[in-house]
Parts: structure tokens; C-alpha cells; sequence
């Protein structure tokens, strides 16, 4: 210590800043089940430019010897199915050099999957087995009547998987950063609220413009009004409404720890269409909307918003469960 009269000792303290971690993507694992078909493209090309932030995608071809195995039971005298059984893993294994060679020319080195299952039951079951965080799927376009049948793979996964899941009907939708603007449904419900929150995530963790959107069903008020008295007033119950819906959305935005400044749409009509319409108008890349996962005889009921979405957007939509 410095002895000399009117002199102190100095002492230097360096303090260093606690380090703050780095905020994860929601989506690090990238499940593309893949047939081939031009929905399937489609898919595979939106987890192309999701992987762009860091992601590792697994490409699954499921092979399913029902088909081979029913008609051999069937048939009057036995016969060998080796021979067609191994043409269906050959056509596996070209399905998954075709999806890889794809995922190479972008500079991705894919993880490629093969299960001898059913479509359903083998794309959850390797989404289960796996890290998988987000499956990457086609969906085929239906218009009319066709609409309303259910039955289709997309389908059964949306309402069966446990991990989020985003669908998609051709590449002429997909953004260069399918994340880049996310308009979001919002409603008083679990799903919605899950919905929310993921697209907190990525707006924290890479960006993505979020407007929340909340639909006034307008055609079940009016259907409503036909049997209430002669005094009812259709625009002031209207008017109630949508300031319960700016609550509703308001609260959902405070619980995901999104700005009260948050972009908000408040819209009238049929609850799918008018968030498609929502979307479109501000040019949105993707849809996120949350569902309830069904299981046992009402997985067969319509009726599902989310499920209508995915019938009729021509963007991405990424579905998830509460």
C-alpha cells in the first residue's frame, strides 16, 4: 500500500456483464414425410427455407405392405410376395435419394427415415421416436363438396400429433422466409392461447412480424337474433362484441408476453375465410392457429377452424396443439 501523505490506493474493479442466453427457435428438429407428389415437393422446399435458421430435417418415406399382404390372403393359390415387397422398399429408397438430393442442392445434408407401416401410424410414430419439433407437410388442393370429407393423411396427423404441425398446397406460396409475417387466430380458448405463444417465440428468437387476428362470427349472431324480440338491435350487440374481442386478443397478447402495440385485426364473418381474407390483406407468409387434439369417434366430426383453414389457404399454415 502507498505510503506517501495525501496519495490513496487505487484499486481497479472490473465487472463483467452476466451473460444472457441466446433465445432457441422454437424449431430445431424438421419431420418432411415424402411421397413424391407435388404437395410433398411443396413441403420439402418450405423445410428447406425453415432450416434456414439452424434446423435439422428428416425426411420419412413409409412403406406399407397392407395392400401386397391383403391380396395374398385373398388369392385362390399362394404365391411369393418377396418380389413386390422388395419393389416397394426400392421405390422407399428412390423417394428418399430424390428428397435428399433436393435438401443437397440447398446445402443441407438431410437425415433420411424408412418405416414399413401405415401412412398415419408411421409418420407419429417417428415423429414420437424422434426430436422431431415440427412436422412439414403437403396437403392436396379440394374445392366443393370434396372440402368437407375428411380421411386425408393431412388431416389425420393435424389432429393426432403431438407436435406442431404446417401444412401446405404448393410452392407458389412459400416465402423466401416463411416466418417473415404471422398473422395469428386468437380466441378465449387453450389452443389459441398455444398458438400465441409459439409465435412469441418467433418473434423473440428470429423476427417474425405477428398481427393477431380475432373473428366476430357474424352469421351465427344473425341466426341468433331470429329469436330473440322484436327490439333487438343487431349493431350494438355487434359493437359488443368486437370490444369483447379486442379484451380477448389483449389478454392473449399479455399472457405470450407480447407489446400492447402488437398489430391487431378484428374482423367479421365466417371464423376460416375471414382469417384467410385477414392474412391475404396483410400480406401475410404464414397462418398460425391453434386446434384441440381429437382422438376416438369425434376425430370424424367437422367443424374444426383449423382444419378449415387448412382446406382452403393457399399459404402455410402452421397448426397448434394446446
Amino acid at each position: 500500500m502507498c505510503s506517501s501523505p495525501g496519495i490513496r490506493p487505487i484499486f481497479t474493479v472490473t465487472l463483467h456483464p452476466r451473460s444472457v442466453p441466446t433465445p432457441i427457435p422454437p424449431f430445431s428438429h424438421l419431420l418432411v414425410p415424402y411421397d413424391g407428389s407435388e404437395p410433398a415437393r411443396a413441403a420439402l422446399r418450405l423445410a428447406i427455407r425453415i432450416a434456414a435458421h439452424g434446423a435439422t430435417i428428416s425426411i420419412a418415406t413409409i412403406v406399407d405392405e397392407t395392400p401386397v399382404m391383403a391380396q395374398s390372403a385373398s388369392a385362390m393359390a399362394f404365391y411369393d410376395t418377396t418380389p413386390l415387397l422388395e419393389a416397394l422398399d426400392a421405390q422407399g429408397r428412390a423417394l428418399l435419394e430424390d428428397a435428399a438430393a433436393q435438401c443437397r442442392a440447398a446445402t443441407i445434408e438431410p437425415v433420411l427415415l424408412s418405416a414399413h407401416d401405415r401412412p398415419i401410424a408411421g409418420i407419429l410414430a417417428l415423429a414420437e421416436a424422434g426430436p422431431c419439433d415440427l412436422i412439414v407437410i403437403g396437403t392436396h388442393a379440394r374445392t366443393g363438396v370434396a372440402r368437407t370429407f375428411l380421411g386425408s393423411t393431412t388431416e389425420s396427423i393435424l389432429r393426432m400429433s403431438r407436435v406442431p404441425v404446417i401444412t401446405v398446397r404448393s410452392a407458389d406460396h412459400i416465402a423466401d422466409a416463411p416466418f417473415a409475417t404471422a398473422l395469428v387466430a386468437v380466441d378465449d380458448s387453450g389452443p389459441a392461447d398455444a398458438a400465441v405463444a409459439l409465435a412469441a417465440r418467433l418473434a423473440l428468437t428470429i423476427g417474425t412480424k405477428i398481427i393477431a387476428c380475432h373473428v366476430v362470427d357474424t352469421q351465427r349472431l344473425y341466426e341468433g337474433a331470429l329469436g330473440l324480440s322484436f327490439g333487438f338491435a343487431a349493431a350494438d350487440l355487434t359493437a359488443d362484441l368486437r370490444r369483447e374481442a379486442t379484451a380477448i386478443v389483449n389478454g392473449a397478447l399479455t399472457r405470450a408476453g407480447l407489446p400492447e402495440n402488437t398489430p391487431m385485426e378484428i374482423v367479421d364473418g365466417d371464423p376460416g375465410l375471414a382469417i384467410i381474407g385477414a392474412a391475404e390483406n396483410r400480406k401475410a407468409t404464414v397462418i398460425i392457429a391453434g386446434t384441440h387434439g381429437r382422438r376416438g369417434l369425434s376425430r370424424f366430426a367437422l367443424g374444426s377452424v383449423a382444419e378449415n383453414i387448412v382446406r382452403a389457404s393457399d399459404l402455410p399454415v402452421l397448426v397448434v396443439r394446446s
